[in-house]
């Protein structure tokens, strides 16, 4: 007889551990806070890695729907100093990650699941090892709580008594839609794939990353203070407020960057970032257990927290389908692997973050890269390094 699973949350996690599950004959519920999956804008675009995201498709059977939408293009990368001078630029060069917006990847997975799976608009309240209490009913009788609940997890406290801490970083984004007529000199700037620009001294960053359908997300980050937006006097609906606050702290920045703050007529989203401890762990429990960024929330300066969340769900799935029969054997084989992969990905994430606002970080973070590329031999990112020293 199958396990009776509950998966709380439709995010990256939840929804692979759902398909994986199904594919091999064991049907849970998901239970999603959200009304429907187009109540809410799923985020920008992200790299899949070949042995995490990628392999987490593949067992979901999605790899040919993946290729679909699939970006290999969009792989380019520069990085510069905050006048324009570009330190280090690949382009054309296949990595193996390829980019594709989130919302693409949700919409696969949902897809691949059959109706009655996913029940929208449960807002959970509370929760047991033995129930889930919703605003207008209780859920019970569950062999494995997951909770794949995201930063501020409610099944979070079941396993865990540790809660998120402010990062130290808050960041400004502005989606600029129909780039190509409205913005064409920042969509030129840009060309394809990503632009990473570092301020150092003045604890500043801007990215600049091409999306699907003609959109350009832009994030201007800052080691700002917790509430910064609320302590300068602004409140998150004056976007043309924050705008031109944004204007006068990157004051000194080349103006192919800044002219972003006068063009752009949007929302801006503020968002801090905050991060659950390096190295977490706790002691497993018999039928509760949390995957992605209910259990290892971190920065997204390595790359690595939708992968690791895919990756979660598919070895949880796959420790599930091993044994059915012993779901606290299943937890604590896919806890310690989870463990040891987000400590390091959490601590690569958490030392980025630092070298991307610290006065020096630009010349530490273009060392390693050439130490990084000289050993992959990847000859077009040398010569450019080189001409920089």
């Amino acid at each position: 007889m199958s396990p009776k699973i509950a998966i709380v949350g439709a995010g990256p996690a939840g929804l692979t551990l759902a398909s994986i599950l199904v594919r091999n004959g064991i049907t849970p519920t998901v239970f999603e806070h959200d009304a429907s999956s187009t109540a809410r804008i799923q985020g920008g675009s992200l790299d899949l890695h070949p042995g995490t995201g990628q392999a987490a498709l593949d067992a979901c059977g999605l790899t040919a729907e993946f290729k679909k939408y699939a970006r290999y293009e969009d792989q380019d990368a520069s990085l510069c100093d905050k006048y324009g001078k570009r330190y280090l630029e690949s382009k054309g060069q296949d990595a193996g990650r390829p980019e594709i917006d989130r919302g693409q990847i949700r919409q696969m997975l949902l897809d691949s699941l059959p109706d009655g799976v996913i029940r929208w608009g449960h807002h959970l309240v509370a929760a047991t090892e033995d129930s889930l209490q919703f605003k207008d009913h209780t859920e019970t009788g569950f062999d494995l709580i997951v909770g794949a609940d995201g930063a501020w997890s409610k099944i979070r406290p079941l396993c865990c008594t540790v809660t998120p801490y402010y990062a130290g970083i808050t960041c400004a984004v502005m989606d600029l839609q129909d780039t190509s007529v409205k913005y064409p000199a920042i969509s030129e700037m840009l060309g394809n794939g990503t632009i990473y620009a570092l301020g150092c001294d003045d604890g500043l960053a801007m990215s600049f990353q091409r999306n699907d359908n003609d959109v350009i997300k832009v994030v201007a980050s800052g080691r700002w203070q917790e509430g910064w937006l609320k302590k300068i006097g602004l409140n998150e609906s004056d976007h043309a407020g924050i705008l031109a606050r944004l204007k006068k702290e990157y004051k000194d920045w080349a103006p192919e960057f800044i002219r972003v703050f006068d063009e752009y007529k949007g929302d801006v989203s503020v968002l801090p970032l905050y991060m659950l401890p390096v190295g977490l762990r706790w002691p497993s429990r018999q039928k509760v257990t949390i995957i992605g960024d209910a259990a290892h929330l971190m920065t997204p300066f390595a790359g690595e927290g939708v992968n690791l969340a895919m990756a979660d769900g598919m070895n949880l799935a796959n420790a599930i389908i091993a044994h059915p029969d012993n779901i606290a054997a299943a937890i604590a084989e896919t806890e310690t692997r989870m463990w040891k992969m987000a400590k390091v990905a959490s601590n690569l994430a958490w030392e980025n973050g630092l070298l991307r606002y610290e006065p020096g970080g630009l010349e530490k973070w273009v060392a390693f890269l050439k130490e990084k590329f000289e050993k992959q031999g990847d000859l077009q990112l040398l010569e450019l390094l080189d001409k920089k020293q």
